[in-house]
């Protein structure tokens, strides 16, 4: 299950480089490299919970509530999310068509193993941005009765 003698192995190779520079795309959106400085942690949940307090206030009053903001600019993480998933994904099909084409087996194993590498990566890192966001919302919603007061 060999490629002949002088193929170069031109799939695997390609899916090789893909798939890596998915990884490393990645790895730099999970490290936050190109995100602007943000404040501290505490004072983003306490501009959360008084959000909810003034919401709340707004609601129960009856006044109206102030539209959301809307920012339509594309931010250079979601830039990196998408490229990183579409590169993942490139990496891991180009692998595939190499080992279908009887490429050598061990770069286009890599394709496939790090094109779903990166995707598995990046989808494991936002389900725990998710739960700990949900776990910070539940504890602001739990300690409501202290941001009224």
């Amino acid at each position: 299950m060999t490629a002949a003698a002088g193929t170069p192995p031109k799939f695997g190779l390609s899916g090789f480089i893909a798939a890596l520079a998915a990884l490393i795309i990645v790895g730099l959106q999970i490290s936050g490299t190109f995100d602007p400085p943000q404040q501290s942690a505490g004072a983003t949940i306490g501009e959360i919970a008084a959000e909810i307090r003034q919401s709340a206030r707004a609601a129960l009053s009856g006044e109206e509530r102030p539209a959301p903001p809307t920012d339509t600019g594309l931010s250079m993480t979601q830039i990196l999310t998408v490229a990183g998933t579409v590169l993942g994904a490139l990496g891991a099909v180009v692998g595939a068509i190499g080992l279908f084409r009887q490429e050598p087996y061990p770069l286009s194993a890599m394709a496939i193993g790090f094109g779903v590498g990166a995707i598995l990566m990046q989808y494991l890192f936002w389900m725990a941005m998710l739960i700990c966001g949900a776990m910070v919302l539940v504890a602001i919603v739990n300690n409501i009765g202290d941001i009224f007061g």
